[in-house]
């Protein structure tokens, strides 16, 4: 993979923001012993897209750092987007930056006017870790125009509980939503949110969910599958030995971009 480091200044956040950016390698021939700068550097078809989104107390980096998210997106020749966006659960914080809107809206626009990505929706996929599953579900449900998939990975995706216990005093739903009355059957509670985008008639992102039977988030997770059953939407949900680690991750992510491969 080439691996571009980006800083640029956001018009949603009003701040220049980190994001990594990494396209799969240009073939080269070692056979063609005629072939030019010209022909290996030749404007190719506009890739596949995978937006990663990382976890609390990460940032743009973290997936290359805690993972093979590069070899193994080179070899299904997907091109990643690893956006920073704080402890922010992806959400137009009350009081503090508008990353839900940056996210959904600003980040795609910008990548694909640097980037030779595609903006069709069955080549656009996102997958997260964590705060970053919850991330990724939301994306997927409240943008299924734009994402044709989405992959949960020990998703931290029942919000309302969450801010009910919150596993960090940083998580305070006053300070991130106003209130559980603005939260609760908001387009950020993914229950309330899937829910509605069944009735709507939408055609639905094709859904991937794995999480570790350890793990502090397994039963919130078996909780959206169940409900996602009772609303006969389809997922796929797999299970096993493992917790809250980036060797869950890692193979989990493996996993899932073969379960993608596979549904194309």
């Amino acid at each position: 993979m080439s691996r571009f480091q980006c800083t640029f200044q956001s018009k949603v956040l009003h701040n220049p923001v980190n994001i990594t950016v990494s396209l799969p390698f240009p073939i080269f021939d070692p056979t063609a012993v005629k072939e030019t700068l010209d022909d290996i550097y030749a404007p190719r078809h506009k890739f596949k897209t995978l937006y990663l989104l990382h976890g609390a107390f990460s940032d743009s980096s973290s997936w290359t750092q805690i993972s093979r998210a590069e070899e193994y997106a080179d070899r299904y020749g997907l091109a990643l987007v690893m956006p920073s966006a704080g402890n922010s659960f992806y959400t137009d914080l009350l009081h503090g930056p508008a990353y839900w809107s940056f996210i959904s809206e600003e980040l795609p626009r910008f990548v694909r006017s640097i980037f030779p990505l595609s903006e069709k929706r069955e080549d656009n996929f996102v997958a997260g870790f964590s705060m970053g599953g919850y991330g990724a579900l939301k994306l997927a449900l409240n943008k299924p125009e734009s994402f044709s998939a989405g992959i949960i990975i020990s998703g931290v995706l029942d919000i309302v509980s969450v801010m009910k216990n919150p596993i960090h005093p940083l998580f305070d739903v006053n300070e991130y939503y106003g209130g559980f009355d603005k939260l609760e059957g908001s387009h950020n509670d993914l229950f309330a949110q899937l829910q509605r985008l069944k009735a709507s008639g939408a055609t639905l992102p094709r859904l991937y969910i794995t999480c570790g039977v350890d793990d502090f988030v397994y039963n919130m997770n078996v909780k959206f599958r169940d409900f996602a059953n009772a609303n006969a939407v389809p997922l796929t949900f797999e299970d096993g030995p493992g917790a809250h680690t980036s060797d869950f991750l890692d193979q989990g992510l493996l996993r899932s971009l073969k379960w993608l491969a596979s549904n194309e």
